[in-house]
């Protein structure tokens, strides 16, 4: 019977701590769905324009996508990098840390833009940018919020 409490008491204790671990700004590593925090990646864009037939990519216009993708995919490794190495210094303030990645993906998301379009026909580029704000709603919104006027609820 005493080893039934102790086993009762360290499994509620253990239970208590990962909630309180849980609740820790960056404890929780979840995904919303795309790197940078939310924002769709140049290897993600390539691989779906890659792979979806309905956006009808031929092979001269994949390699001029990789033509164009390339640069933007280091230069946002690069910038991941130097996000995450200025919070290693002491203290984070992870609401200025997600600001920053929030504007930095905007900027990429234009970059990305005015790159494909340079690869790919108009028709193309609105059928992507169909399907990223599909994903957008089904996600939440851009923000991952609530929906819309009356959303938030089930």
């Amino acid at each position: 019977m005493r080893i039934r409490k102790m086993a009762l008491w360290i499994v509620a204790i253990c239970l208590a701590s990962t909630v309180a671990l849980e609740a820790q700004p960056g404890g929780r590593r979840g995904s919303s769905g795309g790197g940078m925090g939310g924002g769709v990646t140049p290897e993600q864009v390539f691989g779906l324009l890659a792979f979806d037939e309905k956006f009808k990519v031929n092979d001269k216009q994949l390699i001029a996508l990789r033509e164009v993708l390339k640069p933007l995919f280091v230069e946002q490794r690069q910038m991941m990098a130097e996000i995450f190495s200025s919070g290693s210094r002491g203290e984070t303030d992870f609401r200025a840390l997600r600001e920053k990645m929030r504007e930095q993906q905007s900027k990429m998301r234009e970059k990305m833009m005015a790159a494909l379009s340079t690869a790919l026909s108009a028709e193309q580029v609105e059928a992507l940018k169909g399907h990223m704000q599909q994903g957008q709603r089904q996600r939440g919104g851009p923000r991952g919020g609530g929906g819309g006027p009356g959303g938030g609820g089930f």
